[in-house]
């Protein structure tokens, strides 16, 4: 795949993938995911007037909350994805303000009920001490009682799926090569796209820590949220060693209440 490495340009992530990233995505159904959002949202009773999607990308969740009457905003670390995302939402014709923050660094974000980091963006955070550090970060920028909705892809994932992928693909104006593997706890994804206008070739290089759940489990017991639930895929199941994608919820405590709660189901959590 990478035969001609001194012909290709060597980006950081997202920076040019951003131009062709909702082709390569296309597969992602954001309706259902958003459909799933709301679900958990009413088996852990909250209706959030406002919701945070965190690592937002090119705004796909976000336009599909404000669809449905959320007060929505997006936050990215990547300028470029940002700058798809509001076109997006303005040819949409929708209001969406987005935000330039990395999840480590949630400074100047408005209060939020509800904040999202969905497809294994948290994977993207190479050590468990960066997890610990969002965490403070998104529980400092909620509201109390406000609920905060995260997911990781697993090991299992990376073993099943992608440790050894290429994937070869095209559209209007550009071809990719898409090589992933897995080592050593890492999930690697290496783009290589070209553009036919220009004939500019493009290397971009991804890296994803994937964590065993105990080790996630300690460090949210840590953190100053309570954990209120733990779902298989987008079910509410109790993930398992089997289990590809594993979505928690998290709460931040109101003023007088305990951080456990009630449980409702085998994916939720007593306190």
């Amino acid at each position: 795949m990478f035969g001609r490495k001194r012909e290709n340009r060597v980006a950081q992530p997202y920076t040019r993938l951003a131009e062709i990233y909702d082709y390569v995505m296309r597969h992602v159904d954001y309706v259902q995911w958003a459909d799933y959002i709301e679900a958990v949202f009413a088996r852990h009773n909250v209706a959030p007037p406002r919701v945070l999607d965190l690592a937002c990308g090119t705004g796909s969740m976000a336009l599909e909350l404000r669809k449905r009457n959320y007060r929505a905003y997006g936050a990215d670390n990547c300028r470029e994805m940002l700058d798809v995302a509001v076109d997006k939402t303005a040819n949409a014709g929708q209001n969406v303000e987005f935000f330039q923050r990395n999840l480590m660094d949630l400074s100047g974000l408005p209060p939020m009920e509800a904040a999202l980091c969905l497809y294994d963006s948290m994977n993207y955070l190479m050590t468990i001490e960066d997890v610990a550090l969002a965490l403070r970060e998104v529980h400092r920028i909620l509201l109390p009682n406000g609920i905060f909705i995260f997911d990781v892809c697993t090991e299992t994932n990376s073993l099943r799926y992608f440790r050894r992928l290429t994937d070869k693909d095209g559209g209007d104006g550009f071809t990719y090569v898409r090589e992933s593997f897995y080592r050593k706890g890492i999930q690697f994804n290496r783009f290589d796209i070209r553009f036919k206008q220009t004939g500019e070739s493009v290397e971009e290089e991804h890296r994803q820590r994937i964590y065993a759940l105990p080790d996630l489990l300690t460090v949210l017991e840590q953190s100053p949220f309570s954990l209120e639930g733990t779902y298989d895929g987008f079910g509410f199941c109790r993930p398992d060693e089997h289990s590809d994608r594993v979505h928690f919820v998290l709460r931040k405590a109101g003023a007088g209440n305990a951080l456990g709660r009630v449980t409702k189901g085998s994916g939720d959590v007593t306190g």
